[in-house]
C-alpha cells in the first residue's frame, strides 16, 4: 500500500525540471572600472559558462598646465594647457566567463575589447600661441618630431592601441544567478596590447591628421628637463594594460 502512495505522489507532484541555464536567463548590469562607466548584458551557457557583452565610456576630463621654456617656430611658449581623458569614443567588449564548478564564483575570463583605440587622448589649446593663419597650415619641429595644430589651433595626441585587443583575466561572481535578482562581479585582468603607441598629428597635408610617433627623447625641454619622466617609452614598450572592473547585475528573467 505504501508503494502506491509514493507512486501517486510522484504522478501528482512531478519533480521540477532542472534548469540547464542554456540562454534562458538575461541579466542587465552597470559597471565601473578602469574602462569607464558602462552597461553590460549577460546570458548563461550551461552552469559552467556565461557570456557578457557591453559598452563603456569614461565621463571625466582632467586638466593640467605645464610650465615650459620652449620657443616654437619663433613663438615663445610659456605654458602648455593640457586636457586629457581616457577611452575617447568609448569601448565595447565581449567576454566569456568559464567556471570550474556549477555553483562556484571564481572564474577565468577571456574575450576582446573593441573601440577607436584612443586609450588616452590629449588636447592642448594653442590658439593663443600661434597666429590663426598658421592653424593646420604650418608644421613645427621640436626635438626631431614634426606636428601642427588643427584648424582650430589645437595640438592633439593619443596613446593609441589596436582597435581590437584581446583580454584575459580572473574574476569572482556570476552575472546571472538563477533564482536571485542581483549578481555582483569583479574582474581583474589585462588587455594584451603589444604596446601602446604615443602619437601626435600633422594636419598640414592631411585634414584628418598624419600620425607622428612620440618617444620620451622627443619630450625634453631646451633646459634639458624630461617633460614626461619617461612615460612615453614605458607605454610604448609595455605589452599589456591592466584592467580592474566592478559590475552589479539585475537578473531580468
Amino acid at each position: 500500500m505504501a508503494w502506491a502512495v509514493v507512486l501517486l505522489t510522484l504522478i501528482c507532484f512531478p519533480a521540477k525540471a532542472q534548469d540547464k541555464q542554456l540562454f534562458n536567463h538575461l541579466a542587465l548590469g552597470i559597471s565601473v572600472g578602469m574602462d569607464g562607466v558602462g552597461l553590460e548584458l549577460a546570458v548563461p551557457v550551461t552552469p559552467y559558462a556565461q557570456i557578457r557583452a557591453g559598452y563603456a565610456i569614461f565621463p571625466y576630463t582632467f586638466h593640467k598646465v605645464f610650465i615650459t621654456d620652449y620657443t616654437v617656430g619663433g613663438y615663445y611658449i610659456p605654458t602648455i594647457p593640457l586636457d586629457y581623458t581616457l577611452w575617447k569614443g568609448g569601448n565595447g567588449k565581449l567576454l566569456l566567463d568559464i567556471f570550474p564548478g556549477k555553483k562556484t564564483g571564481f572564474r577565468i575570463t577571456a574575450g576582446v575589447f573593441a573601440g577607436p583605440g584612443n586609450y588616452i587622448h590629449w588636447e592642448s589649446d594653442m590658439s593663443n600661441n600661434f597666429p590663426e593663419e598658421e592653424y593646420a597650415t604650418r608644421a613645427y619641429t621640436i626635438n626631431g618630431f614634426t606636428f601642427s595644430t588643427d584648424v582650430k589651433g589645437y595640438v592633439k595626441a593619443d596613446a593609441y592601441m589596436k582597435n581590437w585587443v584581446p583580454y584575459a583575466g580572473l574574476g569572482y561572481g556570476r552575472a546571472v544567478v538563477p533564482g536571485k535578482r542581483l549578481g555582483l562581479s569583479v574582474d581583474l585582468g589585462v588587455l594584451i596590447t603589444g604596446g601602446t603607441k604615443i602619437q601626435t598629428y600633422n594636419y598640414v597635408n592631411n585634414p584628418s591628421g598624419e600620425p607622428v610617433v612620440l618617444r620620451s627623447e622627443n619630450l625634453i625641454s631646451p633646459g634639458g628637463r624630461q617633460l614626461d619622466k619617461g612615460w612615453a617609452n614605458r607605454a610604448s614598450d609595455w605589452p599589456v594594460l591592466p584592467m580592474l572592473k566592478l559590475s552589479l547585475f539585475y537578473n531580468l528573467f
